[in-house]
């Protein structure tokens, strides 16, 4: 091979690692270390969850601090664009609030894949689409993003009665898409042998919401995922009256958001080489940990 023969392929490697590290960088699947506080959390901050978080408010001093951290982290690694509007301190937190709220009980876990929050403010057109939405998480070209309308954002936490909540909503939706698909099953966070109870679960409550039975919002009966992220939205803003009402429901999402001191402490591991607690036989590395950064 001669000098100039040793060159050219010198640059077409260098080209190819600049194009491999720009598509896996695009689609999430390169993540860099989380970055963590370094400062104590602001006190404007904890005001905005004192008067507005409900689920905050009911926590105890050690929780609040936990919560408090989580807050700070994700701030600190997700990019809060407004979209023709100014981004205040209380949508920030309140952004970050709605995507705490479904993963605090877990240890282990950052929505890994998400860049970027675009706030606009009311309703938005839906990319390639005639319809506005208040809520809605990217794919495709729009892949690590959520968007949001700052106006249904407020309101979600203002009212705390109404079981309606667009943040808590759009991110768990992004909590369903962490297995690969949004299906209303929580396959990273479920064991195995609940899946098929929880599957018959919402076919049953969907029958339900369709035949105008159940106080649960006609928009849990479009399909399964929006059904997981309606009723989600209910247990979180109002459990007392979901475990009055719909018991069953409430034991699943309960043992799905607040799962047993064992089943979290699975998902505590020293080495991305262990084996991947979901039994998918893969290293934790190339499963589980792609959506599992530790706070």
């Amino acid at each position: 091979m001669d000098e100039q023969q040793l060159i050219i392929l010198i640059v077409a490697g260098i080209m190819l690692g600049i194009v491999f590290v720009y598509f896996k960088s695009k689609y999430g699947k390169i993540s860099s270390p989380l970055r963590k506080p370094d400062r104590d959390f602001p006190y404007q901050w904890r005001s905005i969850l004192e008067q507005k978080v409900e689920f905050y408010k009911k926590l105890n001093r050690e929780e609040r601090k936990l919560f408090e951290y989580k807050v700070h982290v994700f701030l600190l690694n997700v990019r809060i664009v407004g979209i023709q509007t100014q981004v205040s301190h209380d949508d920030q937190v309140l952004i970050a609030a709605s995507a705490i709220i479904p993963i605090f009980r877990f240890k282990q876990w950052h929505y890994s894949g998400l860049r970027e929050v675009h706030l606009h403010p009311d309703k938005f057109p839906i990319p390639n689409s005639d319809h506005m939405a208040h809520g809605l998480v990217g794919w495709g070209e729009m892949h690590g993003k959520v968007m949001l309308s700052r106006k249904a954002l407020h309101h979600g936490f203002e009212d705390h009665t109404d079981g309606k909540n667009v943040g808590i909503h759009e991110f768990l939706h992004l909590l369903d898409k962490g297995d690969g698909e949004v299906d209303g099953v929580l396959e990273t966070l479920m064991k195995e042998n609940d899946i098929e109870p929880w599957l018959y679960l919402i076919k049953t409550k969907m029958d339900e919401i369709n035949l105008g039975d159940s106080d649960i919002r006609e928009y849990g009966g479009v399909n399964e995922a929006e059904f997981l992220a309606v009723v989600g939205e209910y247990f979180f803003e109002k459990p007392d009256a979901m475990k009055t009402e719909h018991p069953a429901l409430y034991n699943a999402l309960d043992s799905f958001f607040n799962p047993p001191k064992e089943l979290i402490e699975q998902y505590k591991y020293t080495s991305k080489y262990d084996p991947c607690p979901c039994g998918s036989g893969k290293k934790y590395d190339d499963c589980c940990l792609k959506n599992s950064e530790s706070y």
